[in-house]
């Protein structure tokens, strides 16, 4: 609820004796901002204010401490200051919102008002109290706001039209270098919640890319990437080799030793290949106990070296249990080069016909599958 009507002032009156208190006197006058005659008719929202409060007499304080006023001689503005409004907005009450423009620049008086990305008292971006100013950035550029400022409490302003503003910065140039520092602390703030927004989203997408368990990029990951680094190597003309990975005899371990030593043994796999891979080589769970591993610029034999690398490393390092126990873990790998051209899915099925075939071969190694566009898995 917007209203527009003068404040009650009921405290002492304002000292004469000064260039201040005579301008802001003239100014509380020009705006009714003395005792409301008893004769006068008020309707019921202009009552409420009332019990608003701020009192005149605590202007001349106000701006002389709001950021835009700092160290402005107000006697010299006194003709602007006498075209401002008086505002009373309740809690709740959208004041600026992107979907209408915005003529004036308000000063906080009492209260407080919050900056939103939504029409309503939540998650606010920025809160402004006492003396601080908003709506500046819309009569700058003439666009509407860029957020809704909503009252998070009964709070009185002083409008200042877009006109009367001008003025003010041709009698004062000070406090034209008062509007640039506030708009660079504004800008400073949007930063900080950009940046703690982005923030945020990267948080959100880690948690939504990775695999709980172990750590490492999980399906929806790879579904994604994959298919782009791919896309990437045929541009630049780089090889490309696809390694799958699975556990040897998981079931097993996990029906010796149970499930959370099974948990125990995927991360400690996962941190291996971690260990061991390159920082350009891409690593995602595929599913169950079967890793994934994309390594570009790498040929067959580079690939398979590295391949045989990550086994050998695997097989000797043993899971050490909290009983002392030791678990040796053993994997099979199938791997597969990538001819440019070729799909993602070609790619997987050609890694994972050699890793069936590893399994076949005893287990506890890699095989290579000789993938041409084509003709399938050779070999």
């Amino acid at each position: 609820m917007l209203l527009v009507a003068p404040w009650v002032y009921s405290g002492p009156a304002i000292s004469s004796t000064s260039a201040v208190g005579k301008s802001l006197k003239s100014i509380a006058c020009a705006n009714n901002w003395g005792r409301i005659s008893p004769t006068r008719t008020i309707n019921r929202r202009a009552r409420a204010m009332k019990s608003s409060d701020f009192r005149a007499e605590q202007l001349p304080a106000i701006l002389r401490s709001a950021p835009l006023f700092q160290g402005v001689d107000l006697a010299a503005v006194n003709d602007e200051l006498r075209e401002t409004r008086p505002l009373c907005i309740e809690a709740g009450h959208v004041l600026l919102d992107p979907k209408h423009v915005n003529a004036d620049i308000f000063i906080v008086l009492t209260g407080e008002l919050l900056v939103c990305l939504e029409p309503r008292i939540v998650n606010p971006l920025v809160r402004l109290r006492v003396g601080d100013c908003v709506g500046e950035l819309s009569i700058i550029d003439a666009n509407p706001p860029s957020a809704y400022v909503v009252a998070a409490t009964q709070t009185n302003l002083l409008a200042i039209s877009k006109a009367v503003l001008w003025r003010m910065l041709a009698r004062q140039p000070l406090m034209a270098l008062n509007l640039l520092h506030v708009l660079t602390a504004r800008i400073r703030e949007n930063n900080v919640v950009l940046l703690g927004s982005l923030e945020l989203q990267r948080e959100y997408r880690n948690k939504a890319e990775t695999d709980a368990l172990t750590g490492l990029h999980n399906r929806v990951w790879f579904e994604e990437v994959f298919p782009k680094q791919l896309e990437l190597c045929e541009r630049t003309g780089q090889h490309a080799c696809l390694l799958m990975i699975d556990i040897d005899h998981f079931k097993r371990v996990n029906d010796q030793y149970g499930h959370v030593v099974g948990d125990d043994a995927l991360r400690h796999v996962a941190m291996l290949l971690r260990r061991n891979l390159r920082s350009t080589d891409l690593c995602a769970r595929y599913g169950g106990e079967e890793i994934i591993v994309l390594m570009p610029g790498a040929e067959l034999s580079q690939a398979g070296l590295t391949a045989e690398r990550l086994r050998e490393a695997i097989a000797s390092t043993p899971l050490h249990l909290s009983d002392e126990r030791q678990v040796t873990l053993q994997v099979s790998g199938g791997i597969a080069q990538w001819p440019p051209g070729t799909g993602l899915q070609d790619l997987v099925r050609a890694a994972d016909q050699a890793l069936y075939r590893a399994k076949n071969s005893g287990r506890n190694q890699i095989a290579v599958s000789l993938f041409t566009r084509g003709l399938g898995s050779l070999g």
